[in-house]
């Protein structure tokens, strides 16, 4: 029997996270007190190891060094920083128990708070990195793909592409379960009776086993719209964010604050912006078209214009990468997303979320709908300035790139939380800075 799903590297993987840990830690109440204190800790004193012993037992309680946990893509990094944050509870007790002097000095003076935000985002750094080192090893992590793969041809080469650090063996029946990490049932595949005292065998040991549509969500983040059907939407977990008051209330919320935030932030850049567009081009600076909202309403969404004013005098047309009807500065504020900002406008009114699907026209929303599954579900939510398949989709304006950005905003509403918010910010900002915005 093989070991398990990361193989022998699972418990490398873990001793090196959680000895980094350690050492982030340490490192963090030694600048946090150079900072603060203009002295060094005593890191061998009952107060700091007292502290660092509940903060890396908050991380084993909140499953930070788990096998799954460690190659979690999508929300790992930030769950592990609100774990480090909430550690900072029963951490701030602990320094009120064992004395004034200590909770003003560690508290009082502001190391302890320093100390939990500087280890938070080392613990993410680390994740991150230690991820992509240790997701390299193909060989000992191989998956079975039981069942028929020719009329699913072009998912298979996708998974392929796409599933980093995997061995992927397609096979009619499943032979040998030890040789495998996990497997994963085709829709189409019957087991029979032998074979299904080996999936139970192997369940039992440990090994995962998928529906191909699970297993497509849980390894590529996105949902296969030609493997899902009406019965998958019955009774799938998920989409919690369509009905829950909280989340929209919270949502909301941080929606207003980031959109004040950016407004006021960016004010200069944009009045730079449209005196260079105004400039630069013969027409307005700023750019207005109907585009479609939440539950299919249109509303007016604002941009500083990026293409010649004749740019559809012909009618409405897909925009495309290299597009010759935007003009020279219009490619600097498209790669940047700077042409994106009067959108704030759009979320402070309610249109818009910074974070949703991407709003589409009308023109395309109804053939869309008509030849895509399940199109029409992106707009149960309000659609974002930036969005899970924006950042993890490449450009493209087609009716198949329209399909595999809706997978993408299907896996977002079904998985909504704050901390995949947090995550798409992250990576838009990532996007932002290497200016390969679209």
């Amino acid at each position: 029997m093989r070991k398990s799903f990361l193989g022998i590297y699972k418990p490398l993987h873990k001793f090196v996270v959680f000895l980094l840990d350690t050492v982030a830690l340490a490192l963090a109440f030694y600048l946090a007190s150079l900072y603060r204190l203009d002295s060094e800790p005593d890191f061998f004193s009952f107060e700091y190891i007292g502290l660092n012993l509940i903060i890396v037992a908050s991380l084993f309680l909140g499953n930070a060094y788990t096998s799954y946990a460690l190659i979690e893509k999508p929300k790992l990094p930030l769950r592990t920083f609100f774990t480090v944050l909430a550690s900072a509870a029963p951490c701030t007790i602990f320094i009120y128990l064992s004395g004034p002097e200590n909770f003003t000095s560690l508290f009082g003076r502001g190391v302890f708070p320093a100390a939990i935000l500087i280890f938070g985002v080392a613990s993410i750094l680390i994740r991150l990195i230690c991820n992509e080192l240790f997701r390299m090893d193909n060989d000992q992590r191989k998956i079975a793909i039981v069942g028929a793969m020719k009329k699913q041809r072009n998912l298979q080469l996708a998974m392929e592409d796409s599933i980093h650090g995997f061995t992927l063996d397609y096979l009619p029946l499943l032979v040998n379960v030890e040789d495998y990490d996990a497997i994963v049932m085709t829709p189409d595949h019957v087991s029979s009776d032998s074979e299904q005292l080996s999936l139970i065998d192997a369940r039992l040991n440990g090994i995962p086993i998928f529906s191909l549509s699970d297993f497509i969500e849980s390894f590529l983040f996105l949902v296969p719209v030609n493997e899902i059907n009406n019965n998958w939407i019955i009774r799938a977990d998920g989409f919690k964010m369509l009905h829950s008051t909280i989340t929209t209330r919270l949502k909301r919320f941080f929606d207003i604050v980031t959109a004040l935030t950016l407004l006021v932030i960016t004010f200069p850049l944009c009045i730079l912006t449209a005196i260079l567009i105004k400039i630069s081009s013969k027409g307005p600076s700023l750019f207005s078209q109907t585009r479609v909202g939440l539950q299919g309403r249109t509303f007016t969404l604002f941009k500083f214009r990026t293409m010649r004013t004749d740019a559809e005098e012909k009618g409405p047309r897909w925009a495309s990468k290299n597009d010759p009807r935007v003009f020279p500065l219009g490619r600097f504020l498209r790669a940047t997303r700077i042409d994106e900002l009067p959108q704030c406008w759009n979320i402070l009114k309610g249109e818009m979320s910074l974070i949703g699907p991407r709003p589409e026209r009308p023109e395309f929303t109804g053939e869309l709908t008509k030849e895509i599954p399940y199109y029409d579900l992106r707009h149960l939510v309000k659609p974002g300035l930036s969005g899970w398949a924006q950042v993890c989709y490449p450009y493209g304006a087609s009716k198949e790139d329209a399909l595999k950005k809706l997978q993408y905003d299907l896996y977002y509403i079904k998985n909504y939380s704050l901390i995949l918010d947090l995550n798409i910010v992250l990576r838009t900002v990532l996007v932002t800075m290497s200016r390969s915005g679209r």
